[in-house]
């Protein structure tokens, strides 16, 4: 049946290389990136099928599947990677019929689907960080960054850093932080995804005298023309409240990563994932966007 449709909307049976191209060309979210879908199809064996849809001799979109069903990787449960949404690799400008069945349509494929509402029944919601902050924000942030360095505070690039280092410290701040509220990845987990996607990470970590006291994993999926990044949840030390040192990191992330994206001449996609009742502090970075659903 699922073949059925596809054909009737007008999709055709594609490969690795096809979907590469087109993710690379009109960028994708970090779980439909072609190495995370080829590393976790490989890891648990499940069977991965590519389609992609053509117009005059141009393609324009194009997805990956997993065991005939699933669209990108969603592995959240075991590990730090993010399936609050799915971006479809898909030019703008253009109106397809999108054949698989999904309540995750990130907002920037708003414009790419007829089939697909962003408001009706919608309530599941992520956040994306803002595109600037005012002048006094952005002062007020850099003050308190340079208070907290000038306090003994000490910011250091995660690539400085071990799988086995980085997992240690992450578990260490997520149980400080969410203590047994919310289930923390495995080790084991962890040094695997970090070792894996090694090339994709990005963020930084604070020390406040040699203690860690907060951590971001950011994974990356950089295209020609836009960056996608990703920030499960993270971890605090909560010995270090009166110091904001979340706030203080995110504010440190999001300027290192708009930094590089005009660097670059790409567009800044920046989640922070979803939108929850006790998560409304997320609305002071980023706006939250309707996920889209295919009706039919």
């Amino acid at each position: 049946m699922g073949m059925i449709k596809r054909a009737l909307y007008g999709w055709k049976k594609s490969s690795v290389d096809i979907y590469a191209h087109c993710f690379n060309e009109f960028g994708g979210s970090v779980n439909m990136h072609p190495h995370v879908i080829d590393y976790f199809s490989s890891r648990f064996g499940s069977r991965l099928s590519f389609f992609h849809y053509e117009k005059k001799g141009e393609i324009i979109a194009a997805f990956a599947l997993f065991d005939d069903k699933t669209t990108g990787v969603c592995q959240w449960r075991e590990y730090p990677l993010s399936y609050d949404e799915v971006l479809i690799p898909a030019k703008t400008g253009h109106r397809l019929l999108f054949p698989e069945k999904t309540n995750r349509l990130s907002c920037f494929n708003r414009r790419n689907f007829i089939n697909a509402s962003f408001t009706f029944a919608r309530k599941n919601k992520v956040c994306f960080v803002k595109p600037g902050f005012s002048a006094k924000t952005e002062k007020n942030r850099r003050n308190a960054f340079n208070k907290f360095l000038r306090s003994g505070g000490r910011c250091d690039d995660l690539s400085l850093y071990s799988a086995e280092q980085l997992a240690d410290y992450y578990i260490f701040l997520f149980k400080s932080r969410f203590a047994d509220s919310v289930k923390c990845y495995s080790r084991a987990s962890l040094i695997e995804i970090i070792s894996v996607l090694r090339p994709m990470i990005d963020g930084h970590i604070l020390f406040v005298d040699n203690e860690p006291c907060a951590l971001d994993l950011i994974f990356m999926a950089e295209s020609a023309h836009s960056i996608y990044y990703d920030v499960p949840n993270g971890g605090v030390n909560t010995r270090f409240s009166h110091l904001s040192p979340g706030s203080l990191l995110m504010w440190k992330n999001i300027s290192t990563a708009r930094e590089y994206c005009q660097q670059q001449g790409k567009e800044m996609r920046f989640s922070i994932g979803s939108l929850d009742e006790e998560w409304h502090y997320k609305l002071r970075w980023a706006n939250a966007c309707a996920t889209g659903k295919t009706l039919f």
